[in-house]
């Protein structure tokens, strides 16, 4: 990718650096961009894929993941460093689901349903993470599935999720607060208490996403001047 060897002295080593150093290296442009920009998506891309599967479904998530992550590469000045990549990316990636939700006008169940079964939890054998997931992504309303996985298998504050989901601190906490209580009364209030531990794990590698710098995008993404909007 762009010829650079990723031994070269002038790059950086990856697993040291945070999202939001790599970043800034891909806005300084040059022969290492890609190379630094590749490093983000490989980092990012099964988290990625995982929260837009329980918001449109797996099919759709393939999609939207690459998507993502073109609009990523090609809003990447307009990123502001002093906000998490992580959630300027799923701000990205929340708005095209948003938008593919309200273009193929599926209902809510049937993408809850499909959602609900995207992915296994981190522990497989432990049928209380198991049932927690898939009651949430079916009984759940779409805020209050995607706050609450925002909040536990992202480990997002609550300025960042809100961010996400451009919505206030407040609407967040509301959400997450009836998520637990919804909950609560499926499973009990202890069982509820422990999102935490069960974690969905990360997908597995889906799809490989291939972005192609240059591409050309329509102007119906979203607006992500300084950081998010």
């Amino acid at each position: 990718m762009s010829g650079i060897d990723p031994k070269s002295k002038e790059l950086a080593p990856i697993a040291s650096m945070s999202s939001e150093e790599i970043a800034l290296r891909v806005q300084r442009g040059g022969g290492a961009a890609t190379w630094y920009f590749a490093a983000l998506v490989e980092r990012y891309q099964d988290r990625l894929y995982n929260f837009l599967a329980r918001r449109a479904g797996r099919q759709a998530a393939e999609d939207l993941t690459q998507e993502t992550f073109v609009r990523a590469w090609e809003q990447i000045a307009r990123y502001n460093p002093t906000w998490r990549f992580s959630t300027w990316l799923f701000t990205i990636g929340a708005r095209l689901a948003i938008t593919q939700h309200r273009r193929t006008r599926r209902t809510v169940g049937s993408a809850a349903m499909e959602a609900a079964q995207a992915k296994p939890v981190r522990d497989a054998s432990t049928d209380l993470g198991s049932r927690l997931w898939t009651l949430a992504g079916s009984h759940l309303s779409p805020d209050q599935h995607t706050a609450l996985w925002l909040r536990y298998a992202e480990d997002m504050a609550i300025g960042d999720i809100a961010r996400v989901m451009d919505k206030s601190e407040v609407s967040v906490r509301v959400c997450l607060f009836r998520a637990r209580q919804s909950l609560a009364r499926l499973v009990g209030a202890d069982a509820a208490r422990n999102l935490d531990a069960t974690m969905p794990e990360d997908a597995p590698a889906e799809p490989e996403v291939v972005v192609v710098p240059g591409r050309a995008v329509t102007n119906s993404g979203p607006e992500l001047s300084g950081g998010v909007s």
